[in-house]
């Protein structure tokens, strides 16, 4: 039997649900209970509740986003530059190399004139 997957919504989406839930229960019990505790207060209509709920889901939903770009972008900065350093790093040892071997063969070669001056 085939399992039913779950799809699973992204990171910012989630987060901007999350936080317009809570903005629009809060604006909610303001309005609905705000007149019985202060009844000279000021609320906002009703009918404006649907608009504010949709215009924080906008605002909070590009925030959002937008940090999780800004995010992404900077977590690709800091890899190029992990990168960069590894690179860097691989020459400098792939140059020591080179001259440890080649200080190694100026050795070889002294040693291999100086034996075959010593024979007749």
């Amino acid at each position: 039997m085939a399992q039913k997957r779950h799809f699973k919504l992204p990171k910012w989406l989630r987060d901007t649900i999350e936080a317009v839930v809570m903005i629009a229960v809060l604006m909610a019990i303001y309005n609905f209970f705000g007149p019985m505790v202060f009844p000279k207060g000021t609320y906002f209509p009703w009918w404006t509740y649907p608009y504010s709920v949709l215009a924080a889901l906008l605002v909070v939903g590009a925030w959002n986003l937008a940090a999780r770009k800004f995010r992404m972008i900077s977590q690709q900065l800091k890899a190029d530059e992990a990168a960069e350093q590894q690179r860097k790093r691989q020459a400098d040892l792939r140059q020591a190399k080179s001259v440890q071997s080649q200080q190694e063969a100026v050795k070889r070669r002294q040693r291999n004139q100086s034996k075959q001056q010593s024979r007749p």
